[in-house]
Formats: C-alpha cells, structure tokens, sequence
C-alpha cells in the first residue's frame, strides 16, 4: 500500500540579505492565490516568519473551508 499524494500548499521565502540589503520574506498560499507580505528587516522578518503560517491559515479556512 503506497502513502497518499502530498501537494504543496504554500511556499514561505525568506531572504536573509546581505551588506546592502536586510532580510525579507513573503508567503504564498497556493490554494487561495494569495500573498502575505514581504515584509523587510531582521525584526519584522523573525516575528512574520513565527507568526504567518497561523494567521494566514485563519483567513484562508474562511475561503476554503
């Protein structure tokens, strides 16, 4: 018996920056076509990261129940 098929969701990117840039990051949910950010700075970028998941799951539940 084979495992059912896994599809992805939702893709989080982060890019942690260099000299000239700060880090940013951005979340697509492949299931509602939409976009949570980006959001720039070591900051704004830690906090997003530990939070968009939940927050966005919350809002596309509604779309999608």
């Amino acid at each position: 018996m084979s495992a059912p098929a896994r599809h992805v969701v939702a893709c989080l990117f982060v890019d942690f920056g260099d000299e000239g840039q700060p880090p940013r990051a951005k979340y697509e949910c492949a299931r509602c076509q939409t976009t949570e950010g980006p959001v720039h700075g070591p900051e704004q970028v830690a906090a997003f990261v530990a939070n968009v998941k939940t927050a966005h799951n919350a809002r596309c539940k509604e779309i999608h129940p």
